[in-house]
C-alpha cells in the first residue's frame, strides 16, 4: 500500500492521462464526423478515426502523461497490448451491463470509466513501466 503522499503526488499524471485520453476521444470523433459528411462508410470513418485518436492518445501518453524516455521499440508494442486488452475489457464489460440494464448509455458510461481505471493501471504498471521521468 502507498503512503497518501505518494497518492497525492500521482493526481498531476491522472489528470494528464485523462486530459490526453479525452483529446484523443475527441480528436477520433471529429474524424469520424468529417469523413462521414464528406460521404465515406460511417465503419470506415470510425475505424481511421479510431487509429488516428489511437496514435495520439500514444503520443500525449508517451510524452505529455508519463514523460517517457524509453525507446518507442518498447513502449509502442506494449501500447498496442495494453489497448487490444482495453478493447476486450470493454466489450466483455458493456456486453455484460447492457444485458442487465438495457440500457446502452448506462452501460457504455460504466464500461467506459472501467476501462479508463484499467487504462491507467496498464500504463502506469506495464506500457511506461521503468520509464525515466515518468513520475509525478
Amino acid at each position: 500500500m502507498q503512503s497518501p503522499s505518494a497518492a497525492v503526488a500521482r493526481w498531476p499524471r491522472v489528470l494528464r492521462f485523462l486530459a490526453s485520453g479525452g483529446l484523443a476521444t475527441l480528436v477520433h470523433w471529429l474524424c469520424m464526423y468529417g469523413l462521414i459528411a464528406t460521404g465515406t462508410d460511417a465503419r470506415l470513418a470510425t475505424a481511421i478515426g479510431a487509429t488516428v485518436g489511437l496514435l495520439l492518445n500514444y503520443a500525449g501518453q508517451y510524452r505529455f502523461a508519463f514523460r517517457s524516455s524509453m525507446p518507442h521499440r518498447l513502449t509502442f508494442p506494449r501500447y498496442l497490448t495494453s489497448a487490444g486488452v482495453a478493447w476486450i475489457l470493454n466489450l466483455a464489460a458493456f456486453s455484460a451491463l447492457y444485458a442487465g440494464s438495457a440500457n446502452a448509455v448506462l452501460a457504455q458510461g460504466v464500461a467506459t470509466a472501467a476501462v479508463t481505471l484499467a487504462n491507467y493501471a496498464l500504463a502506469e504498471r506495464f506500457v511506461f513501466r521503468g520509464a525515466t521521468g515518468n513520475e509525478g
